[in-house]
């Protein structure tokens, strides 16, 4: 895993909770990194680790934190860390999620090793959007949480169902997005 990903585990949990909860995350997941390098490869399982420490230390569900950081990660993390690709992805929250590929390939055209998700996209006549998320971690509530953030980047309500999940046996994610 990317160590932005690592990086926005520790600003959600620093932002939200302090430094020393950190601490606390960083310990009980066995993590001795002083730091996390953005694009650096980091093991899948130190990734698992952080978020499970975070949810044991926080009292909350592995999948609650995944969404918070999905949500915390793109108006935080990746809006600062990445402000190019943001400007260019899209005006509008559909645009942007719809070009998802387009920044995955360009944030991890350098990048040595990298295993960005897949997404392909179902235009429903009413207006509601269909997001196939393809990826072998199977991180589906980080990208519910994703998802939500990008609403909440634009300043637009929307709401996501998870309407087939690869944790509960599909090949593949998929969400539903209504954008209200």
């Amino acid at each position: 895993m990317k160590g932005i990903i690592n990086k926005g585990i520790q600003d959600l949990v620093e932002h939200e909770m302090g430094s020393d909860i950190w601490a606390q995350v960083k310990e009980r997941a066995g993590c001795e990194e002083p730091f996390f390098a953005t694009s650096e490869d980091y093991p899948d399982q130190l990734t698992m680790k952080l978020i499970d420490a975070a949810a044991d230390v926080c009292g909350r569900r592995q999948d609650e934190i995944m969404v918070d950081l999905g949500r915390f990660w793109v108006i935080h993390t990746g809006r600062t860390s990445y402000p190019s690709l943001f400007s260019v992805a899209g005006s509008d929250p559909r645009e942007f999620l719809c070009n998802m590929n387009k920044v995955h390939e360009q944030a991890t055209r350098s990048v040595t090793n990298a295993a960005p998700p897949r997404f392909e996209f179902n235009e429903m006549p009413d207006g509601r959007l269909l997001i196939h998320y393809h990826s072998s971690r199977s991180l589906c509530p980080l990208f519910r949480g994703l998802v939500l953030g990008v609403g909440k980047l634009f300043k637009q309500e929307l709401t996501v169902e998870e309407v087939a999940c690869a944790r509960k046996g599909a090949s593949h994610c998929t969400m539903e997005v209504t954008f209200l």
